[in-house]
C-alpha cells in the first residue's frame, strides 16, 4: 500500500487525459461529415467512462489510506451530495454546451459503497458481467418507453423521483449501466499501481479488450447488422446510438460506438480505461515523461475545480456565440480546445506548487470530514 499521504501520480496522470479528453468532447472539433476528427475517435464516449472508472480507483484508495475520515461512508455521502449540487447549479445555467456529469457522479460513488465489502476478483467478475448485462436491461427498457435525454438541474428537484429516473437510466451517463466502470475501477484501486509488472498486465488486458470489441464490432458492421444505420466502414465503429429519436434494435447490442452503454462498447470502454491506467503507470516510472506530464498530473490533482471551470468557461464562449449568432450552430474547434488545455493546466501547476489541493477539492474534503478528526491522507 502507498505510504500515507503520498499520491499514486499515474492516478493523477490518468485523470488529467480524462479531462482533457472530456474537453475535447464539449469544445473541440464535432463529427460533421463522413470523416470524424482524430480526437473525437480517441476521446468520444471514452474519456466520461475512464473518469468514472478512476472514480472507483479514488473510493478505493481513499478508503484504504482514512477508512474513518475521508473514506467513510458518511464523508463519501457528504462528498456525493455536494457534487449532485454542483451538478446541478451548473446544468441550470441558460445554453450550457455540454451534459454535466457531476450529478450522475455523485449518485455512482453512493450506490457502489455497499460493494466495497466484496473481494478484488468479485469486483472484477461482478463490474464485467454488469457491464453485459445491464446494457441488455437498458435496451429493454429503452424499446419499452421513449424518453429524452434532458440536462439535470435545479428545477428537476421539484419532481425527484423523475429526476432520479434520468440519472439511473434515461440519462447519457445512465448509473444503472455505468456503475460497471466504477466497479471495475474500485478492484484496480486494490492493486499496486506503483508496480511496472502490475501496470504491464493492465496495458496487456486493456489492449486485448480494445482489439477484441472492435473486431466483433467490425465483424458486425460488415456483415450487415447496421446497414440502416452506418455507412459499413470502419467509422461505424465510433457511432453513437440513435436513441431516443428512433427506437433501438436489439441489433444495438453490437454497436461499440460513443456513449451506446450497450456491452460491447462498454467492455470497450473498460478496456481503454484500463489501457490508459497501465500506460499512465508506466509512464510515471520514466523521469523525463514524469516532468513533461507534470501539468497533465497537476491537472489531475485538481479535476473538480479545472471541470468547474470549464463548463463556466465554455458555456460564457456558447452565450457570446449565440447573442452574436441568434440560432446558429457553434462548432467547436482545436484552438478553442487547445488553449483551454493550456491555460487550465498551466494553472493547476502553479496552484498545485504554491497551495496544493485545488480549491474545490479542498471546500469538498473538509466539508465531507466536518466535525470529524482528519487522520494522514490526501487521498488519491
Amino acid at each position: 500500500m502507498p505510504r500515507p499521504g503520498s499520491r499514486i501520480e499515474a492516478v493523477d496522470l490518468a485523470r488529467g487525459l480524462a479531462l482533457i479528453g472530456m474537453m475535447f468532447t464539449h469544445i473541440g472539433p464535432h463529427w460533421m461529415n463522413k470523416n470524424p476528427p482524430v480526437g473525437d475517435v480517441i476521446a468520444g464516449g471514452r474519456a466520461a467512462p475512464l473518469f468514472a472508472l478512476l472514480a472507483g480507483v479514488a473510493l478505493t484508495i481513499v478508503h484504504q489510506r482514512d477508512p474513518r475520515g475521508a473514506g467513510s461512508t458518511r464523508a463519501t455521502w457528504i462528498r456525493a451530495v455536494l457534487l449532485i449540487a454542483l451538478g446541478l447549479a451548473l446544468g441550470s445555467l441558460e445554453h450550457v454546451p455540454m451534459f454535466i456529469i457531476l450529478a450522475y457522479y455523485g449518485v455512482m460513488i453512493v450506490l457502489v459503497l455497499p460493494f466495497r465489502r466484496l473481494s478484488t476478483t468479485w469486483l472484477f467478475v461482478l463490474g464485467t458481467v454488469w457491464a453485459l448485462v445491464a446494457p441488455v436491461v437498458l435496451l429493454w427498457a429503452q424499446r419499452e418507453k421513449q424518453v429524452y435525454t434532458q440536462q439535470t438541474e435545479w428545477a428537476d428537484l421539484q419532481h425527484p423521483g423523475e429526476l432520479f429516473m434520468e440519472i439511473v437510466v434515461w440519462g447519457i451517463y445512465p448509473v444503472g449501466v455505468w456503475i460497471a466502470y466504477v466497479l471495475i475501477g474500485m478492484a484496480i484501486g486494490r492493486l499496486d499501481l506503483r508496480s511496472v509488472k502490475v501496470a504491464w498486465r493492465l496495458v496487456a488486458t486493456g489492449v486485448a479488450l480494445v482489439v477484441s470489441t472492435l473486431a466483433a464490432g467490425m465483424v458486425a458492421i460488415k456483415a450487415g447488422v447496421f446497414d440502416d444505420l452506418l455507412d459499413g466502414t470502419w467509422r461505424g465503429l465510433f457511432v453513437g446510438p440513435v436513441y431516443p429519436y428512433e427506437r433501438p434494435t436489439w441489433d444495438e447490442l453490437l454497436l461499440v460506438g460513443q456513449h451506446t452503454s450497450r456491452p460491447l462498447g462498454m467492455l470497450s470502454a473498460i478496456g481503454s480505461a484500463i489501457l490508459v491506467v497501465g500506460l499512465c503507470a508506466l509512464l510515471v516510472k520514466v523521469p523525463w515523461a514524469r516532468l513533461v506530464l507534470t501539468p497533465v498530473r497537476a491537472a489531475g490533482a485538481m479535476t473538480l475545480t479545472l471541470y468547474t471551470v470549464h463548463v463556466l468557461w465554455s458555456w460564457r464562449l456558447r452565450v457570446d456565440f449565440l447573442h452574436d449568432h441568434p440560432g446558429g450552430v457553434h462548432e467547436g474547434t482545436y484552438e478553442i480546445w487547445l488553449l483551454q488545455v493550456v491555460v487550465l493546466a498551466a494553472a493547476a501547476t502553479i496552484w498545485s506548487l504554491s497551495f496544493g489541493k485545488g480549491p474545490l477539492e479542498w471546500l469538498v474534503r473538509r466539508l465531507s470530514v466536518w466535525g470529524k478528526e482528519k487522520s494522514a491522507p490526501k487521498g488519491a
